[in-house]
């Protein structure tokens, strides 16, 4: 009779270790939906955004190819000073850093939902970020030379077109503003930087949309295996 109290007494602390276990994946699995939901969003938002730098790259390299007294100098100052921007993926990693840190990765009983999120963090820590890395880099260079060519105190007239008008406050130099100062060898040198720089963006838009095409998936797969919403 003892033997059998001690035995079902282990079964009965056995089953609620699996209950908590249970209730700690579900909750793991639950922010885990979050942070995906939330790098969803972010990657549609950037990509918009990178998109947007790609056609404003294309705007400005024609406008340099252009004989100097034909190119649109406030549309392309207008261009060059929204390339002062720069953008990053934001990663929520709370839960993976959790799953990784506490060797959690146990609690997750479907290994499809496991390998997927392993190859998910792989891909943003050693695929991802090692391209936002290089183009940082490009980033530095691209604005060293616009500080060699453009006049910065212009790019804020140019971006609010009503200000144009106020002549009176704000005086243009011409010989600045059309670049007349520039040395071709400059103009050459950041036109093809700008197309290094665009050419890391295309990657960065496929990485993205990839990953976010992977995110979705998970997303799919915890919604079945949790019945989440």
């Amino acid at each position: 009779m003892l033997f059998l109290a001690v035995f079902c007494g282990f079964l009965a602390e056995n089953q609620r270790e699996h209950l908590v276990e249970h209730q700690r994946e579900k909750k793991l699995m639950e922010t885990l939906y979050s942070d995906l939901k939330r790098d969803t969003a972010d990657y549609t938002n950037d990509t918009a955004w990178w998109n947007g730098t790609i056609k404003r790259i294309d705007t400005i390299r024609m406008e340099i190819l252009k004989p100097a007294n034909e190119r649109n100098i406030s549309l392309l100052y207008r261009k060059v000073g929204r390339m002062r921007s720069n953008n990053s993926f934001q990663y929520h990693d709370r839960t993976i850093q959790q799953l990784k840190n506490g060797g959690n990765f146990r609690l997750i009983r479907n290994k499809t939902i496991a390998d997927s999120l392993i190859e998910y963090d792989a891909l943003i820590l050693t695929g991802l970020k090692d391209q936002e890395t290089i183009a940082n880099g490009i980033y530095q260079q691209v604005n060293f030379m616009q500080d060699k060519i453009f006049n910065s105190k212009y790019f804020y007239l140019t971006s609010r077109p009503q200000m144009v008008q106020l002549d009176s406050v704000i005086r243009i130099d011409p010989k600045v503003f059309d670049l007349s100062s520039a040395s071709r060898t400059d103009l050459i040198q950041y036109y093809n930087s700008l197309e290094f720089y665009q050419r890391t963006m295309f990657f960065r838009v496929a990485t993205m949309n990839f990953l976010c095409l992977k995110a979705t998936r998970l997303i799919d797969l915890l919604e079945k295996e949790y019945h989440l919403k």
